[in-house]
């Protein structure tokens, strides 16, 4: 494909997805719009409307009121609200008005139409005519507009899966990458139909490519994954070897699964007579209050931390985006004090760290805290890298000078960005190496070229990472875990996180840990063979 004609599909793609969201998303959720007349006069014909209702009558009836819907955009926001009320005889009845009235529908009502009949599928089987109109849009949609917008991309591979036509799902897939990334639902959609068809192979590539775009998989991948297992195998051993497989996976990737795909996982390993419960981990000691194992610390090994610290050296070779505001002299600089003054145990990030006292607090306060922080670690005998800006040496020097003699420091340019340095200093100093910093690094970690490398990242992080809290006049320290909080496999079965459906987060603080509240304990009966 030419240069040219790529230019052309990207522009011709940015016009019509513009198009379409001015005439119909940005209509219906605009919060203005649902207080018009139209759209009350559409809640309630909704909720008395009948398989046999007057469409025509309704439509004249709302273009009549004031608001912003006319005959372009009223199709589809009609549907819209129907399948939003599941009200879906009265939204099947419209669709069959629609397609019987022989007037051409706009793109928004065959969207609407294609995430009705997705929808209506879950619960129900599709007749032939909406499976037929799936395909018969599928096939005019691409004869009109060659190249898709990502909207009427996704809307259309919900409603082909719906029919299993996984394969042309595939070409969909590959129209939204030109211009973005699928959705996590796009994406576990495709892999749940795939196992649904018994195409293993082709799901858990898809998985992978699901994985490196950041999609986690959302429940109806992992529950299609189960239903798999149980149909392909009978015996309890061979099932037991793939539902292992299936939290391999999980806990490979430091997933923490949703609460309603732990259910289904309760639900699988019992039926294979496991001993699964509901538990929490105790965060302090890693220990399941149901069976009182202990959870492991998956120390990264050496080639695991060799891999990490390789690609952070690449990074500082060819100054890519982990440094993007560092000029080569000041790169130069840091790596050359590191060479000379590394190993570390405690890298501080000085910033991060005195800005605990708020940004209202005074110089001497920023510098009370670091103090109090960086003491903890010299009582302990630990060398100590400071790690700030050049701005920070305004502050008072006598108390600066202090912390300075106690410690190695170095001081960045005030444009640059200090996270990448503390990180990237740790790394290069070494496997025992540790960081402070009330800092998550989030950005950081998605940074990193694939999803392995991430969650080498992650697990570092979690290993190494000592966190500091505001309690009153004195910060508190929160060492690093002496667990990894991933699903893990030990002797006797499994322990899992999940996401808890409502859980409340007032009062917590968020220190990147998964809740240790919702854990999964899934354990072997004696006459329980874990491993085939």
């Amino acid at each position: 494909m030419s240069v040219i004609h790529k230019s052309f599909i990207l522009l011709h793609k940015g016009i019509f997805k513009n198009i379409y969201l001015n005439l119909t998303t940005r209509l219906i959720t605009t919060p203005a719009l649902n207080k018009t007349e139209q759209i009350e006069f559409i809640k309630s014909a909704i909720e008395t409307s009948k398989s046999e209702s007057n469409w025509s009558n309704l439509k004249n009836n709302v273009l009549c009121k004031h608001g912003n819907l006319n005959e372009k955009n009223i199709d589809a926001v009609i549907l819209k609200m129907m399948v939003a009320n599941k009200n879906f005889n009265a939204a099947l009845s419209f669709a069959n008005y629609l397609q019987t009235s022989n007037q051409e529908l706009s793109l928004g009502a065959i969207n609407s139409l294609l995430n009705l009949y997705y929808e209506y599928s879950k619960e129900y089987e599709l007749s032939e005519p909406e499976k037929k109109f799936i395909l018969s849009s599928y096939t005019s949609l691409y004869a009109k507009y060659k190249v898709l917008d990502s909207v009427t991309s996704e809307r259309l591979l919900h409603a082909l899966c719906a029919i299993n036509e996984w394969k042309k799902c595939l070409k969909l897939l590959d129209d939204i990458l030109l211009t973005g990334v699928p959705s996590h639902s796009a994406y576990s959609t495709v892999i749940g139909t795939l196992f649904k068809n018994n195409k293993k192979a082709e799901a858990l590539k898809m998985i992978e490519k699901s994985e490196n775009n950041r999609r986690p998989l959302q429940d109806y991948a992992y529950e299609e994954w189960m239903k798999y297992i149980f149909r392909k195998y009978k015996d309890k051993k061979t099932i037991l070897k793939y539902l292992n497989e299936l939290c391999d996976h999980i806990s490979k990737n430091c997933t923490v699964v949703p609460e309603a795909t732990a259910r289904k996982l309760k639900e699988s390993f019992e039926a294979i007579n496991w001993t699964v419960n509901f538990t929490e981990i105790k965060k302090h000691r890693g220990e399941c209050k149901s069976c009182n194992l202990t959870l492991d610390c998956l120390r990264l090994s050496t080639e695991e931390f060799t891999t990490l610290q390789q690609n952070i050296k690449d990074k500082l070779i060819v100054g890519s985006d982990l440094f993007l505001k560092t000029s080569p002299e000041e790169l130069k600089r840091f790596t050359e004090f590191v060479e000379r003054t590394a190993p570390y145990d405690i890298v501080l990030d000085a910033l991060n760290i005195a800005y605990l006292a708020g940004k209202v607090g005074g110089v001497n306060d920023r510098l009370r805290i670091l103090t109090t922080v960086m003491k903890h670690f010299v009582e302990k005998k630990k060398k100590i890298l400071l790690l700030g800006r050049k701005h920070m040496l305004r502050w008072n020097k006598g108390m600066l000078l202090q912390l300075m003699k106690k410690t190695d420091s170095f001081f960045t340019e005030n444009i640059s960005q200090d996270d990448p340095y503390f990180i990237a200093a740790a790394i290069l100093s070494g496997p025992h190496t540790d960081i402070v910093s009330r800092d998550l690094l989030r950005g950081h970690r998605f940074l990193l070229q694939n999803e392995e490398l991430r969650q080498l990242f992650q697990r570092w992080q979690w290993e190494h990472q000592w966190m500091v809290f505001a309690a009153r006049h004195k910060p508190i320290i929160q060492e690093p875990l002496k667990f990894t909080p991933i699903a893990q496999q030990n002797s006797n079965g499994w322990h899992l996180p999940y996401e808890a459906e409502n859980a409340s987060t007032l009062g917590q603080v968020n220190d990147g840990i998964p809740d240790n509240s919702s854990w999964l304990c899934m354990r072997s009966k004696p006459s329980s063979v874990l491993k085939p």
